[in-house]
């Protein structure tokens, strides 16, 4: 039966891959062991989501290392958001443009409370305005032209005296 879908996998991954932002991440599964009845090894399903096209893409890879995505990203031309990991930073693919999740950055300055209250909270507050731009866009139903169209107007001055202030306090 899982050979009667590779056609229909083949096509989802051609446009998947077709689109011009993509997310990306990986996550750990436990995977039975052939050779050895009851017993289990790491893989892990690297995960491909085309938010424009609500389509995503599961590649199980039996590590974590950088191999399994090269190959699949190897043509790809876009934008790539990720939590940062480096096997994304090593794809050596000149036609990916890098993005961070903001969700994972948040939490690093979450964690940095314990050591600088005042910067910490001061990064967190600014995310926050971030954070009800969006939700703005997503209780207004912006189309996708519209919420660009709104952060420019909205986050990128946010972002940008976020970036003078890091020069200057960080």
């Amino acid at each position: 039966g899982c050979e009667l879908m590779y056609p229909l996998y083949d096509v989802m991954k051609q446009q998947v891959l077709s689109q011009s932002y993509l997310q990306a991440d990986e996550t750990p599964i436990k995977v039975l062991d052939k050779n050895k009845k009851g017993a289990t090894h790491l893989g892990y399903y690297w995960v491909y989501h085309a938010p424009l096209l609500k389509m995503t893409l599961y590649e199980y890879q039996p590590g974590r290392g950088r191999d399994g995505p090269a190959e699949l990203l190897k043509n790809f031309n876009g934008r790539l958001q990720s939590d940062g990991y480096v096997v994304y930073e090593s794809l050596n693919n000149p036609g990916i443009i890098l993005l961070n999740c903001m969700a994972h950055a948040r939490r690093e300055f979450d964690e940095a409370k314990q050591n600088d209250v005042a910067r910490a909270t001061h990064v967190l507050e600014q995310m926050q305005l971030l954070y009800d731009i969006e939700r703005k866009a997503r209780e207004g139903k912006l189309g996708h032209l519209q919420r660009y169209e709104l952060r420019q107007e909205e986050s990128v001055p946010l972002l940008q005296g976020l970036e003078q202030w890091f020069k200057e306090n960080i």
